[in-house]
């Protein structure tokens, strides 16, 4: 029980850079290669952070990134996996609305990038993939590693998972090629862009003097007034008026909330959207779709108009399609990206926070409405904590109670994912993160360094085992870097999504089960804290301040949970059955 006293955290944070430290305003120097060129242009554009594992033929822009880092103008943080570079600059995006880079050499280095591109596009996350091709003499003549056309055609496969790919096959290409792959990620929806460069070009002359790749502004949202002026009007009229906060709703819909009080009515969210808004506001009723609450059910069922903020209506987010109502819904969105929308959803072309206002001008004095209260029957019902493995729901609890109102939690995809919509509360926005578009395992445990390097405060990882097994490694990048990122394992022993899901459809259980591992070992095995956690009374026992920055560097606890704990997916069991033969 020693590794569970607060006596042995640190005491002090010297090792960490607990602000960001400006940096210097110097000139970039003149260009020796076009590589040079490359990132000195980015720098100009504002982009100053890379993720990225080297290799030979991406070597030219390392040996670039070297040279400004030395003078302090660009971070190059090393991944130990590709798909974790890209999660990482994921997470850094999401913490700062700054773009950045991520980077891998030829062949398997940039296809292991897709995955973690496609779950960038899936959630419009933008980023810059700089990519190599091996030497223009070498293309089609069996080179190692070739990504060209003439082998394994890498800008081709990246076509579907990118906004924009394209190849740089002259050295006055860079600038308007790289202005427009930077514009265009940025323009809604936003997303990854990737550009590939041969090492060779990479390693020649620059261009003519370039100096274009600046920062694009994203064009003003239009507005379609008659449409904005109807729902104001509709919603003055509502009896039980319901907002919902989408997927892209954005930080400025926190405003909701206020105006809901002033209504009188609930605000609900889909998982992913739970991240605009502090969960404990009285207005808030929870989530709706994939493991969402009885009450948010509940007032969506009984409203007579609803309101939609960056709303993507897909499967996860309402039930496979079942979860809204056949009532007036009007679907808010700045600029005109109606993906997914549902057949009965009156698009308005408009910004959310151009309706807001438009929307409080309009409530002017109101008197606000009776305060709502949460229902009890919002979480789910578990055994109290005892000595046996700890209950998901009581994890979830205990992190709302001790965690700090302003640390960010990144929560994986799989029974993690379950268990924290359900459970996990936090009270501010933005503090709550997820990766759901793709759903794709591992995000989080990346996307929390990439925030770390972002915003070096105490950050937070909810994953499960089998995450964990997948990407553990990228915890040395945490502890290389001093980052202050914690690690919650939840550790059934298995792939407990997939378990329970076969239980739920009466399938055969199969290939769900993981031999054990201590997770706290092998985090002190790499040269980070590290915490076992058997029962709810060793839960107990934690100091909270291994959630804060006094914990110093990385810090894993790993967490044994009850496995036969099932996770609130009753909904997306059957929404898999849907339409199949019975």
């Amino acid at each position: 029980m020693n590794e569970l006293l607060s006596s042995n955290i640190p005491q002090s944070a010297n090792a960490l850079r607990l602000e960001a430290s400006p940096r210097p305003e110097l000139q970039p120097a003149a260009a020796a290669t076009l590589a040079d060129e490359l990132v000195s242009e980015l720098v100009r554009a504002g982009i100053d952070t890379y993720f990225g594992v080297p290799g030979g033929a991406i070597e030219p822009l390392f040996d670039a990134l070297a040279r400004q880092q030395d003078e302090g103008r660009v971070r190059l943080v090393p991944m130990r996996s590709e798909a974790g570079a890209a999660f990482a600059a994921d997470g850094y995006y999401r913490q700062t609305g700054r773009l950045a880079v991520c980077t891998a050499t030829t062949g398997p280095g940039v296809s292991n990038l897709l995955t973690a591109t496609m779950s960038a596009h899936a959630d419009r996350v933008p980023m810059l993939l700089l990519t190599p091709q091996v030497a223009a003499h070498k293309q089609g003549r069996g080179a190692l590693q070739e990504s060209s056309q003439d082998g394994y055609d890498m800008p081709h496969v990246f076509g579907t998972a990118t906004k924009y790919s394209s190849v740089i096959t002259h050295p006055e290409q860079l600038r308007y090629k790289l202005a427009r792959a930077l514009s265009i990620a940025q323009q809604p929806p936003a997303g990854p862009v990737q550009l590939s460069i041969s090492s060779d070009l990479l390693r020649a002359p620059p261009g003519a003097a370039v100096h274009g790749a600046q920062r694009s502004a994203a064009p003003p949202a239009p507005v379609d007034s008659g449409r904005v002026e109807l729902l104001v009007r509709d919603l003055l009229a509502a009896r039980q008026p319901v907002f919902y906060v989408g997927d892209d709703a954005g930080a400025g819909v926190a405003r909701v909330l206020e105006l809901a009080r002033a209504l009188g009515a609930a605000v609900v969210s889909s998982p992913a959207g739970k991240r605009w808004l502090g969960h404990l506001h009285t207005s808030y009723a929870g989530v709706i779709g994939f493991s969402g609450h009885m009450e948010a059910q509940q007032a969506v069922d009984g409203a007579d108009l609803i309101v939609a903020f960056g709303a993507t209506f897909d499967e996860l987010s309402t039930n496979a399609w079942t979860a809204l109502p056949a009532v007036r819904l009007y679907a808010v969105d700045g600029h005109a990206q109606f993906a997914y929308r549902l057949e009965t959803a009156r698009p308005v072309i408009a910004g959310a926070q151009h309706v807001l206002d438009r929307l409080a001008a309009a409530l002017g004095q109101r008197a606000a409405a009776p305060e709502r209260r949460r229902a009890s029957g919002v979480r789910a019902r578990v055994r109290p904590p005892g000595d046996g493995a700890v209950h998901p729901a009581h994890l979830m609890r205990w992190l709302t109670r001790v965690l700090a109102d302003d640390v960010v939690v990144h929560v994986d995809a799989g029974n993690s994912f379950s268990w924290s919509t359900r459970e996990l509360l936090r009270p501010q926005p933005d503090t709550y993160r997820v990766a759901m578009g793709f759903s794709t395992m591992c995000w989080a445990i990346s996307a929390a360094i990439g925030a770390a390097v972002a915003r070096p405060r105490r950050t937070l990882c909810v994953c499960g085992d089998g995450s964990m097994l997948m990407s553990s490694l990228e915890l040395t990048v945490a502890v290389d870097q001093q980052l202050p990122v914690t690690y919650v394992v939840l550790n059934d022993a298995g792939l407990g999504m997939v378990r329970h899901g076969q239980r739920l459809a009466g399938a055969r259980s199969i290939a769900n089960d993981i031999t054990p591992v201590r997770f706290d070992e092998i985090a002190r095995a790499c040269g980070s804290q590290g915490i076992r956690v058997e029962s709810a009374s060793d839960l107990e026992a934690i100091s909270s301040a291994w959630f804060s920055d006094d914990a110093g560097g990385p810090v894993v606890i790993d967490v044994r949970i009850d496995r036969e704990a099932v996770p609130p997916m009753a909904e997306r069991v059957r929404g898999l059955q849907a339409g199949m033969p019975q």
